[in-house]
């Protein structure tokens, strides 16, 4: 085949020359050279004729082989799958919702959810979310649920991710760092306001109020220029402050009065070892704008027009805002009682009661036991009343007594084979208040001022 095409040419390139020559030569073609390339060139029609119908029928060359390096590369490096792209969200759940509201709301489907929830119950068995509560998942794009995370308290997280046709849940502890820092600061208007400006979290005010909050009602006893300052566990997460482990030291200057606290066995304890945990707080709000009425036997009533006893005190406070049992004690009443509104009355040790009335929601059941600090109910303007307010009452023995005057009895103090050893973390603590606390060092130098405890300021 081969030869035979080689030969088809040479004879093809022979008559081009002849062909050439006789016009070089400017001589006429004859009737035999004519017929000659008539042939040549009907010969060479028909080779290329042969050629196209062998191909048409299939017949075509092999392609060429790619190199052998190049097929050892492809089967060990195959194409990989594209990763799956996750769709991820971040939300709080609403007030009244469950999980399965807050998932649903994100595209996973009742079923998805209930798997879920029956999943974490071994670890998580209340599995109750909280209003305003974080939350945040992950899932495929085809609606294959993938991860769910939600913080359960202030040292807690659970997480539960999918594991083939599983869910694999865990309880996890927050990474934090804990820091020791000392915080202080004048008040202007509040506690509440002056820790804020301060650049802390509205709690550090709230547990700071807990503390002084037999000896001290931050609604009167607090006044413009007061100081105070404290020594606090502050806890971080990724850097940022997440929240308050306990005070250690806290000290305030109310006026000329000074008082201190000292952390000692899990109690809190002035300069020289008394209790600062009192059987009634001073108050049943710990924080409020003001004191609209005292206690007084003769006070005109603003709707009644008339003159009677008030033998309570009124806290003037945004409705809502939380109410707290003042001790440990029994629910007696819970409910609408006249003109007093919803009111919740308590039974304590040794003949006291207290009573709150112009609730807007009551949080106990009569007979229900509650502890000192418990929440009761919050404010309101139930009854006769001309705002919201609370209405807080106090009796010993049946007899109406005034809440600010009421003298209460204290928590044991030190034991005394236990003084030497508060006293060594007692000056212990005072000198880091000082090395940490920023600022001038005589906040409270002012030697005509007294201290529940002594002076503990330098």
């Amino acid at each position: 085949m081969v030869l035979g095409s080689r030969f088809r040419i040479a004879r093809f390139r022979i008559a081009r020359f002849r062909i050439a020559r006789f016009r070089i030569a400017g001589k006429p073609f004859k009737t035999a050279e004519r017929r000659q390339l008539s042939a040549i060139f009907f010969v060479f029609v028909l080779y290329l004729a042969g050629i196209a119908g062998y191909r048409a029928l299939g017949h075509n060359p092999p392609a060429p082989q790619p190199r052998q390096m190049a097929v050892q590369t492809a089967s060990i490096a195959p194409a990989l799958n594209p990763l799956p792209f996750f769709r991820e969200f971040t939300d709080i759940f609403r007030k009244n919702e469950t999980i399965t509201d807050g998932l649903m709301r994100h595209g996973l489907t009742r079923q998805q959810v209930l798997d879920l929830v029956e999943s974490v119950r071994p670890i998580w068995p209340r599995t109750r979310v909280v209003a305003e509560a974080e939350f945040q998942g992950n899932y495929y794009p085809n609606g294959d649920f993938h991860e769910f995370r939600y913080r359960v308290d202030a040292d807690r997280y659970i997480t539960i991710y999918r594991d083939g046709e599983r869910f694999v849940p865990l309880m996890k502890n927050f990474q934090r760092e804990t820091r020791v820092e000392a915080v202080e600061g004048i008040i202007e208007e509040s506690l509440f306001l002056s820790v804020s400006e301060a650049g802390e979290q509205p709690q550090l005010a709230v547990n700071l109020a807990e503390i002084f909050s037999g000896d001290v009602d931050f609604y009167t006893d607090i006044q413009k220029g007061d100081r105070f300052r404290l020594l606090v566990e502050k806890k971080y997460l990724g850097g940022k402050l997440d929240g308050y482990g306990s005070i250690s030291a806290a000290e305030l200057m109310l006026g000329k009065r000074r008082l201190s606290a000292f952390r000692f066995q899990n109690q809190y304890y002035d300069a020289n070892g008394k209790s600062l945990r009192k059987s009634l707080l001073k108050s049943p709000l710990k924080f409020a704008a003001r004191v609209s009425s005292r206690f007084s036997m003769g006070r005109f009533h603003p709707i009644l027009k008339i003159v009677r006893p008030h033998e309570g005190v009124d806290y003037a406070a945004p409705a809502g805002t939380p109410v707290a049992a003042v001790a440990s004690g029994r629910v007696v009443s819970a409910g609408w009682n006249g003109g007093f509104g919803n009111s919740v009355r308590i039974s304590h040790e040794k003949g006291l009661e207290t009573i709150y009335s112009h609730l807007s929601t009551m949080e106990v059941r009569s007979g229900e036991r509650v502890a000192q600090g418990d929440l009761i109910g919050e404010v309101g303007t139930t009854g006769l009343s001309t705002g919201p307010h609370l209405d807080f009452r106090l009796l010993e023995r049946g007899r109406y007594r005034d809440p600010a005057k009421k003298i209460v009895p204290d928590a044991p103090p030190v034991a005394a084979k236990r003084m030497p050893q508060f006293i060594e973390s007692r000056d212990d603590l005072r000198d880091r208040l000082d090395r940490l606390a920023e600022g001038p060092k005589d906040l409270a130098r002012a030697e005509t001022s007294k201290s529940i405890g002594g002076s503990t300021w330098k």
